[in-house]
């Protein structure tokens, strides 16, 4: 039978994963307490946060959440890197701090209800944050439309023109 503190620690852990947009798994072996530190305040700042649960209650906190996929990541320390804001801001966050510290590992993610492999995490910590990309995508389907206004433009004032320089001719040979 689990204790109330166990019961606990997986119902918290579970509502914090159904409320994130994007978990990454890492293996923290070798972070010092400093490097820790250091390591969680740089997910405070990204609106993120950094956790250690015992694989056990994180397994059943999985289950519970309909993320099973990820249990298969759960052998060894594992660190839950959880992003509250940005899916992919986790996943950069580890990134950036791994470059300096070479800490610590990516075992694995789950972002949008699909399981990524360290790997995928990876390529997804490359990626441009989400309102970048959005941007990005905007401006690609604006641009044709801009282009097709700009035309419009183009030949109406070459028209106006057109009907302007008619008008004056008429007015100088006198007719109307």
């Amino acid at each position: 039978m689990a204790t109330p503190k166990k019961a606990e620690a997986v119902a918290v852990l579970k509502k914090k994963l159904e409320s994130s947009q994007g978990v990454v798994l890492a293996d923290f072996t070798g972070l010092d307490v400093e490097n820790m530190t250091a390591l969680r305040r740089e997910f405070r700042k990204n609106g993120s946060e950094f956790l250690i649960v015992k694989n056990t209650l994180a397994r059943l906190a999985v289950r519970e959440s309909g993320m099973e996929g990820l249990g298969r990541y759960l052998e060894g320390p594992t660190g839950w890197a959880m992003a509250m804001e940005d899916p992919v801001s986790a996943a950069k966050v580890l990134m950036e701090f791994a470059k300096t510290h070479q800490f610590p590992k990516v075992k694995g993610g789950y972002i949008e209800g699909a399981v990524l492999s360290p790997e995928e995490v990876l390529r997804v910590a490359d990626l441009p944050a989400k309102p970048v990309l959005v941007a990005q995508i905007l401006g690609l389907i604006v641009a044709p439309i801009q282009g097709v206004a700009g035309a419009v433009h183009a030949v109406m004032t070459s028209l106006a023109v057109a009907v302007d320089e008619i008008k004056k001719q008429k007015e100088a040979s006198g007719g109307s």
